[in-house]
């Protein structure tokens, strides 16, 4: 029996209003009193944190519901980073892909309790991609299964927690990831080299079903639209020009098609070899930077153009060596902090084994130096974190 988490949601709304103001200004390109930290966190952290398994957390509501609230209790009261969401999320792992084409689907259980959720890989011919049918929300059983357990879950918070924003809704990725999904990524790539023009016709489809599922999300849920985030890992390890020729022109069209208010996009991949796409081309407003990205380039093309977060390399915090954290976190603020847009964060989601000791030396660190003006005689190790910076961005100039 699962007791009830204690959750005030107007209080810890206002609790946060100091770290809000801070981010509202890096939104307006202004400098606050130092970089806000918001460290990207998710379900599954927050779920080996408080004793559970995977397997409980997505298998069990109640858990998953119990294990976000505390969550948000343990940022602000503990982590003490600039966490401003406070609202908790219907959470199935990064399986949409498999529901809509009715994909075979791994789930944690009682075998394997700690496997996250995952796609078993449906495309391997050519065929398949003409088998490939573009869905009927309001007909397809698992679209419907998902929104029926989303209103359960929504009508579980309500009923403990009353009027606590609750997140869902059921949308793919972009083509090129979408496709990665359904057919991984070896079978991606070599694919878009040997046929390109098949690939375009999978692209459309998977376009396609996009936009009737963003249209069903609004249908059924009623939200407000204008707004479109892209979540595209796999098409940042395509070079410039295969990035042009294969994500481009679909990923443009979803944007105006959907983010005439606002876009964002999440690339925990490459994306410094395309940095003036995002700003000139796709105009976006916010980005969520991956680890193997040289900060440098992003924050020259983002400066009063685009407001950033993350690129701090997560796997250092395995190592458990508070110079290494050091290092990390001057590298993103010294580089990125004077572009006035920069959030530090880790690049893409905390995984679920970073201790969280080092989560909280990291939040703790970026807080000191990062206070405004940024100034070189508070950071201890920028003569290494420079010359890791130049090997790293030549590497990257040969390989791009």
């Amino acid at each position: 029996m699962i007791d009830v988490e204690p959750f005030d949601y107007r209080r810890y709304y206002r609790l946060v209003e100091e770290s809000r103001r801070r981010v509202e200004a890096v939104r307006d390109f202004e400098e606050p009193d130092r970089v806000p930290v918001i460290i990207g966190l998710g379900g599954p952290y927050y779920a080996k944190l408080f004793g559970y398994t995977f397997a409980e957390y997505y298998g069990d509501f109640k858990v998953m519901l119990e294990v976000q609230v505390k969550g948000i209790k343990w940022r602000i009261h503990w982590l003490k980073d600039d966490f401003t969401s406070i609202g908790v999320g219907f959470d199935l792992g990064s399986i949409a892909e498999g529901i809509v084409f009715d994909c075979d689907i791994r789930m944690p259980d009682e075998r394997n309790p700690w496997m996250s959720p995952w796609i078993v890989p449906s495309i391997r011919r050519l065929e398949d991609i003409d088998r490939l049918e573009v869905p009927d929300p309001a007909k397809h059983k698992g679209i419907q299964e998902y929104y029926r357990k989303f209103e359960e879950f929504r009508l579980l918070a309500k009923r403990n927690y009353g009027d606590i924003p609750v997140w869902g809704g059921l949308g793919i990725h972009p083509p090129v990831s979408a496709a990665g999904s359904l057919m991984g990524p070896r079978r991606l790539y070599s694919w878009l080299l040997k046929y390109p023009c098949e690939m375009h016709k999978l692209f459309r489809k998977l376009e396609e079903t996009f936009v009737v599922l963003r249209e069903y999300y609004f249908e059924v849920t009623g939200a407000d639209g204008g707004y479109l985030g892209l979540c595209d890992d796999h098409a940042g390890y395509l070079n410039r020009d295969m990035y042009k020729r294969f994500a481009l022109p679909y990923n443009l069209r979803l944007y105006e098609r959907f983010g005439h208010k606002g876009r964002s996009l999440h690339m925990d991949s490459h994306m410094d070899h395309i940095a003036d796409i995002l700003v000139d081309v796709y105009k976006v407003g916010d980005v969520d930077v991956g680890v193997e990205n040289d900060i440098r380039v992003l924050a020259e093309a983002f400066r009063g153009k685009v407001v950033f977060n993350g690129n701090a390399n997560w796997r250092v915090l395995l190592k458990c060596s508070p110079e290494a954290a050091e290092m990390e976190v001057e590298r993103c603020i010294y580089y990125a902090a004077p572009s006035r847009g920069y959030i530090f964060d880790n690049g893409g989601e905390t995984y679920a084994n970073i201790p969280a000791e080092m989560l909280k030396y990291e939040v703790e660190y970026a807080k000191k130096v990062g206070r405004y003006p940024i100034k070189r005689s508070r950071f201890k190790h920028l003569d290494v974190v420079e010359k890791r910076s130049r090997e790293t961005h030549r590497f990257w100039e040969i390989c791009l």
